[in-house]
């Protein structure tokens, strides 16, 4: 057990290493490359950001979060061409015991089961933390590549509440899973 996720996190495909400045340029590259479908369901995405420049704060937030111990972001490189083909994280802001994930995967390469594979290898690193119990996955109802994701790992729905719609494609009612640990 310990207090922090590894640096470093290893799958058959992917490499999971934590955000940093090093990689704001092709971070803003993989996001812009994605932005159609982000937008769809990733508020954060809505404001278009595609410039290094839109991710200087989240960059410092990241780095704050592994200080602090309220967030693990990791982007998510292919692990033979080294590419950055999206982002994950493990956060702290769903109560004591618990952990949220989340995940999103650079279009060009998505359906060929990376989402999967990266939240399984997170899945894996919640589990390693000291303090956890539980790690929760929240999903827009209309994410159905998300819900799929969550059923392949054991992830089981507890509840669904009304949101405001934020993302072009909300539907309104977010859908919370939980995997006890």
């Amino acid at each position: 057990m310990s207090e922090h996720p590894p640096i470093e996190l290893l799958g058959e495909r992917v490499r999971l290493m934590p955000v940093s400045v090093d990689g704001i340029d092709a971070i803003a590259a993989a996001v812009s490359l994605s932005l159609p479908e982000l937008e769809q369901f990733m508020d954060w995405a809505v404001s278009h950001p595609t410039r290094a420049e839109d991710f200087v704060g989240f960059v410092e937030e990241c780095v704050a979060g592994w200080k602090t111990g309220d967030s693990y972001n990791y982007t998510i490189l292919d692990r033979v061409s080294d590419e950055v083909i999206g982002g994950c994280g493990l956060m702290r802001r769903v109560g004591p015991g618990a952990i949220e994930i989340g995940y999103w995967i650079r279009s060009d390469r998505a359906g060929d089961g990376l989402a999967t594979e990266t939240a399984r290898i997170i899945t894996a690193a919640a589990r390693e933390l000291d303090d956890i119990h539980a790690v929760i996955l929240r999903h827009d109802a209309a994410n159905k590549a998300s819900g799929r994701v969550a059923e392949k790992l054991g992830y089981v729905e507890f509840d669904r509440m009304p949101v405001e719609l934020v993302a072009l494609g909300d539907s309104g009612i977010q859908i919370h899973r939980r995997l006890d640990l």
